[in-house]
């Protein structure tokens, strides 16, 4: 290694120690901006200068969101000269990055020589529950920024003198995405629920208090409604990953119900009264009741005994069958 780099090496772990986590105000060439969506991991990217600086703007709900990766594609003329260019994180950035602004005051966090290979992945946890993880390809960041203001902020610079104007004149592509937790959102919404009534909820045979905004782990889970006005109710929902699933239920009332289905030419009596609510769910009292289908000098007659929350179908079928012997 040269005395040329070993100097600029200990230049950068100097300006690293000496400006770290301390407020500064600086000016930037360009200020690039990148919105995240709060349910999809798909990228959005833009190309920018070594003196740039990103604006990588979040979503106004960030339920789903524990952190952001961020993707660096480095160029040759970058990578061959190893420290020259750096990237800084901020918080409490001021003012609000937009188009056109290129002053800056704000909280640097942290800095870092770009490494000397041509991709660089970086994940910065959002949250003190995250999930995030160091492998082989990508770097997790061990603080959590401030995103009050709704946004995380990068800054390019060069940190070393004498590179060659084709470094100085190169570009980057930069790429973010967020890094959804692994849940998702439930909303039950019950139809035919008097004010007076009352219910329980289990989800996974748990009992739930909220019918909105329920946050579950991706995958398959069971909903059980239980009450003494209504029918129980049993459902399987899929979940999936940051995504809001909306389940509706229509409940229905404990009164027991009847069905009756029969040829149009049958005139049909229950409890010796004609019946004219055929093929419709009509609700009766619990207990004995009679049917009585009368086709011409036909006539079936059967006895039903009713329970509470149940539904009955009765079904006149007339059937013809030919055998051959």
């Amino acid at each position: 290694m040269t005395d040329k780099k070993i100097r600029a090496g200990l230049f950068f772990l100097l300006l690293i120690f000496s400006n770290l986590f301390a407020e500064e105000s600086f000016r930037v060439r360009k200020l690039h901006s990148l919105k995240l969506l709060e349910d999809t991991q798909q990228e959005t990217s833009c190309t920018i200068g070594i003196n740039d600086s990103i604006a990588i703007f979040l979503p106004e709900d960030k339920t789903f969101i524990e952190g952001i990766e961020v993707r660096v594609q480095i160029p040759q003329a970058i990578s061959a000269w190893r420290d020259s260019v750096a990237c800084s994180i901020y918080e409490d950035i001021r003012p609000t990055p937009e188009a056109g602004q290129i002053d800056y005051t704000g909280k640097k966090l942290y800095l870092t020589p770009l490494p000397s290979k041509l991709s660089w992945i970086i994940k910065i946890p959002l949250r003190e529950d995250n999930t995030i993880k160091d492998n082989q390809y990508s770097q997790k960041l061990h603080f959590i920024p401030q995103t009050q203001n709704g946004f995380t902020f990068l800054r390019f610079q060069p940190v070393m003198k004498g590179v060659p104007e084709e470094t100085l004149n190169a570009t980057l592509t930069v790429s973010a995405k967020p890094i959804l937790i692994n849940k998702g959102r439930l909303n039950i919404n019950l139809s035919g629920l008097k004010s007076d009534q009352k219910y329980e909820l289990y989800i996974d045979d748990e009992p739930v208090q909220n019918l909105q905004n329920i946050i579950l782990s991706s995958g398959m889970h069971n909903i059980n409604i239980q009450s003494e006005d209504f029918r129980n109710e049993v459902r399987s929902v899929y979940i999936e990953q940051a995504k809001t699933t909306d389940l509706n239920i229509k409940l229905k009332s404990i009164t027991p119900s009847l069905i009756i289905i029969s040829p149009g030419n049958a005139d049909v009596y229950l409890d010796n009264e004609r019946c004219s609510s055929l093929g419709k769910e009509i609700q009766i009292s619990e207990g004995e009741h009679k049917i009585r289908f009368v086709m011409g000098s036909y006539e079936i007659i059967r006895t039903l005994t009713v329970l509470k929350g149940k539904t009955y179908t009765a079904n006149l079928s007339i059937d013809l069958q030919i055998t051959e012997e």
